[in-house]
């Protein structure tokens, strides 16, 4: 079993430490910028915290730069320049793909960009349920080979993708995640508008989305849709239209348009014609 280290002591590094040291992984240690969160992350996971780069990249076979995403460039760049032969150095990133790692093939050692598909929210506890996650990786064949047996040893489901499909996929990601956020906000707000306090407005809403989330996961979009578009209810479209802000329509007209193709999936002898070219008037 390889030996992990860390550069960085934040919520995904400390959650992913304890995490493996409590699966018999050897973790090294923990190297941060800010030595108090080193040292707190290293007490945490019963390992020990360095003083530079270059003592974790020697004691550890496996090194995560697990920075803020704008930092992890700069940090291989100090790391490429070290003795790392037959090392895999890895991120935890959605976004960034292992293109990051410039120049590994002259190394000697193998790049991999691990996504724990998991809401990271805190770093002393969130290690609790990271079973629960399943992980996205692509990078370099061996690396990606030895830390997908790894994480499937552990019992996880392991998804290897195409590094150029790397954005897209946290993209969608981020829709099915913070955009539902930014729809749940703008519900809220327009039920303020109506004179609703903050509680009754969740109250209200809390049932339709429970309901609506769950029918969408169990049965797919297409069974899960209901509502005036659906229905081809083109009026009640029309008037939401003239009930909301500029941009709640910018919001909500895309969206509807998006809905309609779903609506037809479900009902193809429904005419959504008169739907679509209330919402293209508007565009």
């Amino acid at each position: 079993m390889k030996k992990v280290g860390f550069i960085g002591a934040g919520k995904v590094a400390c959650s992913m430490g304890k995490y493996l040291s409590e699966k018999d992984v050897t973790v090294t240690g923990y190297y941060d910028t800010n030595r108090e969160s080193a040292d707190e992350a290293a007490t945490f996971v019963e390992t020990c915290a360095t003083g530079s780069i270059s003592e974790i990249v020697a004691s550890s076979d496996v090194i995560f730069i697990a920075t803020p995403d704008d930092a992890i460039a700069s940090v291989w760049e100090k790391i490429k320049t070290m003795d790392i032969n037959e090392k895999i150095i890895g991120i935890f990133s959605g976004s960034l793909s292992s293109m990051l790692f410039q120049g590994i093939e002259t190394t000697g050692a193998t790049g991999v960009s691990i996504h724990p598909m998991f809401a990271f929210s805190d770093k002393f506890s969130d290690y609790r349920q990271l079973h629960t996650a399943m992980l996205t990786m692509e990078g370099d064949e061996s690396a990606v080979d030895y830390m997908r047996a790894l994480f499937e040893g552990l019992g996880h489901r392991v998804f290897v993708i195409d590094r150029e499909k790397k954005m897209r996929y946290h993209a969608a990601a981020s829709v099915a995640s913070n955009l539902m956020v930014g729809l749940y906000g703008m519900s809220l707000s327009m039920l303020s508008d109506c004179g609703f306090s903050d509680e009754d407005a969740v109250g209200i809403l809390t049932p339709l989305i429970e309901k609506n989330t769950s029918s969408m996961i169990k049965n797919g979009p297409v069974a899960a849709l209901t509502g005036p578009i659906e229905r081809g209810d083109s009026e009640t479209v029309r008037h939401h239209i003239e009930a909301m802000t500029s941009e709640e329509k910018a919001i909500y007209i895309p969206l509807a348009v998006r809905l309609i193709d779903i609506a037809t999936k479900k009902n193809p002898g429904r005419d959504y014609e008169p739907m679509r070219q209330i919402l293209a008037s508007e565009i």
